[in-house]
């Protein structure tokens, strides 16, 4: 909060002791440099949002924390305001990555590293997953239909659902697993081959495309 033009740290209860106003809690503070919140933290005391940091010599970082993590691009600047270094992390769990590192000389660039594919992996992680996996095991309900219209069977793609044939269940969820391309099938199986295969082009494709792309930047 803003008091008598001071900064002060806001807290969310307080408490009168003997004329004196007491915080009840440690956390939950900001700061307001021109106008602009910054430097704030939850009840938690994790750092979120905009952050301004400067050390003894007036050179400073700005930048995004997400509970206690950089995220973003960090930029730290000399006393004058000169760029000086620009960095980016990313998270995936408990785990941090540089991705990009950068820094300036009379505002020339000189790039460490720019790993963009790492980042945009990561990024969209938990994305990408859903839908390699989902596009992986949908195929297989699709199949074991299919299979069983070109065969006249009934099995189950699930073999542990048909307990009293669990030796022809299994063998045919095998096979729905690892078919990845039909080109002999009935007519009336279609639609069913069409969406089929366009889910193992998806699956296959991505799987394979984040491996390479994964190698040729040499992260793997």
């Amino acid at each position: 909060m803003i008091k008598n033009n001071d900064t002060l740290p806001f807290k969310v209860e307080t408490e009168i002791r003997d004329g004196d106003t007491m915080y009840l809690h440690t956390c939950w503070s900001f700061e307001k440099l021109n106008g602009q919140i910054i430097n704030q933290t939850d009840d938690q005391c994790k750092r979120q949002r905009k952050w301004f940091i400067a050390d003894s010599l007036g050179n400073y970082w700005t930048g995004i924390y997400k509970n206690n993590k950089w995220v973003g691009n960090w930029k730290r600047f000399d006393k004058e305001g000169n760029l000086l270094k620009e960095t980016r992390e990313v998270h995936l769990g408990q785990y941090s990555y540089l991705v990009k590192e950068i820094i300036y000389s009379d505002n020339v660039p000189s790039v460490i590293s720019d790993k963009k594919f790492l980042a945009f992996y990561i990024d969209y992680f938990f994305i990408l997953v859903s839908i390699i996996f989902g596009a992986f095991f949908g195929r297989v309900f699709l199949n074991s239909k299919i299979y069983n219209i070109e065969n006249g069977t009934n099995y189950s793609p699930i073999y542990f659902f048909a307990p009293g044939y669990v030796s022809d269940n299994f063998r045919h969820s095998l096979i729905c697993t690892f078919t990845f391309w039909f080109s002999n099938y009935k007519p009336e199986n279609r639609q069913r081959v069409l969406i089929s295969n366009t889910l193992s082009i998806i699956s296959l494709g991505m799987f394979f495309g984040i491996i390479v792309g994964l190698a040729i930047t040499g992260e793997i």
